[in-house]
């Protein structure tokens, strides 16, 4: 069969989608209207599938600045059981950061959280004090976080 046999036949079943433009027996390539449906199609898709998308990313986000900061209570535990003194972890709503002290109060590690993801605090000026006992025991209150898909709260054992 011929490659102009084989374009006639697409071209009755499927007019508009007609792959090759044949001219004299050579591939001219792809028409105006086939890259433009091509090009519909998949601004479709992502504009289908762009908002679960970003969602899943802010999901993780939360999530992973959850994680950060029961990390840094880790930390802080085996900074204190090791030094057999009490250390601190402050965290800063308007830096949006964690900063873990030892008892002297020098900084021993600082961590900023994603730029998605909010720290809530009972008013804008305060920030929250975690403090770990050389025992091993974590005095704080629940650390409230808020991304755009929802907020996540933080209760640190």
């Amino acid at each position: 069969m011929s490659l102009w046999f084989i374009s006639q036949i697409l071209s009755v079943f499927f007019p508009t989608a007609c792959v090759l433009t044949i001219v004299s027996g050579e591939h001219k390539g792809f028409s105006l209207i086939e890259v433009v449906i091509v090009m519909v199609l998949i601004t479709l898709t992502l504009t289908l599938a762009g908002p679960r998308i970003g969602a899943g990313i802010s999901r993780l986000e939360l999530e992973e600045a959850g994680q950060s900061i029961r990390s840094f209570v880790r930390a802080a535990r085996v900074e204190a059981q090791r030094t057999d003194r009490d250390h601190y972890i402050v965290i800063d709503p308007r830096t949006e950061s964690m900063t873990l002290l030892d008892q002297d109060l020098k900084k021993l590690r600082e961590e900023k959280l994603p730029s998605s993801v909010q720290i809530v605090m009972d008013s804008p000026d305060t920030f929250t004090n975690v403090v770990v006992s050389a025992a091993g025991i974590v005095r704080s209150r629940p650390i409230l976080l808020r991304s755009r898909i929802g907020e996540l709260t933080v209760v640190l054992q």
